[in-house]
């Protein structure tokens, strides 16, 4: 790639961020040198001290986003790069899960597409899950947010964060004899049990690896009910797992950027017996 069509791209985000949010989100887009931000901060513009409020285009409410931090960074996968637009072709959903929500950006593009839709957002990190929580605030009929780690059964999790600041890698594991949990584990089934659901429209899956685990067992039960999944898929064993419990289904895949699409699950068991 020449380094004009590197300043043309660069060009052409800062010009679509523009767009959706105005010249504040050009400003955290990406971090600014520290005499930039003393020369804001004079200007009454302190980018560091709270998360920022944008207001998106097209979004009925604003839009909160931590500074120096990953949320620019997911922010433009969502909006930006648009990576789930690779569902595009799913015109209706009514449940959606997602996995892995951290701060909420995922479930607010799945919102405004899905007009009809409930959505159960799960983040396992705190300060994630509390900006989490400011986002989807405006939509709270229509959404619910859990502080938890999607597992494959009921345990208690240590949350793993080595940098601070990436906020979008967070990882769980389950504690260790004499360790103290940070959160407790939930699993899909109980999911559905706890909101009286039978069937799950669309499950977006962004968990850190922790697909091994979910898709390792028990996963039986509450696999059947789902019709569509989009999923970033962490390592050669998280592709194993999934790809295993999924073989008794048919389904349609794709794959768009770091995203795994399969879409129209049917048990091929139930085919059989028609």
């Amino acid at each position: 790639m020449n380094l004009l069509t590197v300043i043309s791209r660069k060009i052409g985000t800062l010009k679509k961020m523009f767009r959706l949010t105005g010249i504040k989100g050009i400003l955290i887009l990406r971090p600014l040198p520290n005499f930039l931000l003393a020369i804001l901060s004079k200007m009454g513009i302190h980018l560091k001290d709270k998360p920022i409020k944008l207001q998106i285009k097209g979004y009925p409410h604003p839009i909160y986003m931590r500074y120096g931090s990953s949320d620019p960074a997911i922010f433009y996968q969502i909006f930006i790069f648009r990576e789930y637009s690779c569902i595009d072709d799913l015109t209706e959903a009514k449940i959606i899960i997602d996995a892995g929500a951290n701060v909420g950006y995922s479930s607010i593009y799945f919102l405004k597409k899905y007009p009809n839709a409930q959505i159960i957002a799960v983040e396992p990190d705190h300060e994630n899950f509390n900006i989490c929580q400011k986002n989807l605030s405006g939509y709270k009929e229509r959404v619910s947010v859990i502080q938890s780690g999607i597992w494959s059964h009921r345990t208690a999790l240590k949350v793993c964060n080595e940098d601070s600041r990436e906020k979008c890698s967070i990882q769980v594991k389950e504690c260790q004899e004499g360790e103290s949990p940070d959160i407790y584990a939930i699993d899909i089934d109980t999911l559905l049990k706890k909101y009286n659901l039978t069937t799950i429209d669309l499950l977006k899956i962004d968990i850190e690896g922790s697909e091994s685990v979910i898709f390792s067992k028990n996963y039986q039960n509450w696999l059947e009910k789902v019709k569509n999944i989009v999923i970033e898929l962490h390592g050669t064993e998280c592709e194993q797992e999934f790809f295993k419990a999924l073989s008794v289904y048919d389904y349609d895949l794709s794959t768009y950027g770091e995203l795994t699409i399969c879409q129209k699950l049917s048990s091929q068991t139930a085919k059989a017996c028609r």
